[in-house]
């Protein structure tokens, strides 16, 4: 498939993040998907997402999956994400848990590590840069839309300040993954972030 003229690949972005980022979500949080389904959508898109990259013809390093520049990657990410995981535990030490997550157990983790974190990661950086990027995007406005719609899909968690969160670390991670392109580093900082947050009562 080669690369379309710019106006065609950008009302294809639209009709991908309408279906595949917006219509989900608001099917969670309208209730007509029961919110106990949420993580069979995330796979099914997943699933979805992996066969438009095969008619994109995306390459891995178009993707992000690639060792170039990984070890620098790991290395700047490593601070602010520290950073993070300090803030949320001074906050946890200083008050209660926003959120009771005390009923989820050790397979609920592994899940979050092994599979929620890729997945998400991949949809919401690698996936959607590649998309930006064959439509030309401004990385600024790259950064600015996938934070945006890694936030929204928060939304079904009916939680203000998680909203705000989400945002925040999806424009860090935005910003770095436009830096070195690089989707490894980024599902770490997720995986520790998101497994801090959870067990701390922040999300």
């Amino acid at each position: 498939m080669g690369i379309l003229p710019i106006n065609q690949e950008r009302q294809k972005l639209i009709l991908i993040m309408s279906l595949g980022y917006i219509l989900p979500v608001l099917l969670l949080y309208l209730k007509i998907i029961p919110f106990s389904w949420r993580f069979y959508l995330l796979i099914l898109t997943a699933i979805a997402t992996l066969a438009i990259t095969r008619l994109y013809n995306f390459s891995p390093v178009e993707l992000g999956l690639t060792r170039q520049r990984l070890g620098i990657s790991f290395k700047v990410i490593a601070l602010p994400t520290l950073a993070f995981v300090l803030l949320m535990l001074i906050n946890y030490m200083m008050q209660r848990p926003r959120i009771d997550n005390s009923t989820y157990q050790l397979p609920f983790y592994l899940f979050f590590v092994g599979v929620s974190s890729p997945v998400q990661e991949f949809l919401y950086r690698g996936f959607l840069f590649a998309v930006f990027s064959r439509a030309k995007l401004a990385p600024w406005l790259m950064i600015l839309l996938s934070s945006l719609l890694y936030s929204f899909v928060h939304l079904i968690y009916q939680d203000v300040p998680t909203l705000l969160f989400t945002f925040i670390i999806g424009v860090l991670w935005g910003i770095h993954y436009v830096s070195f392109r690089n989707l490894y580093s980024i599902i770490l900082s997720h995986s520790v972030l998101g497994v801090v947050a959870i067990l701390v009562g922040q999300v």
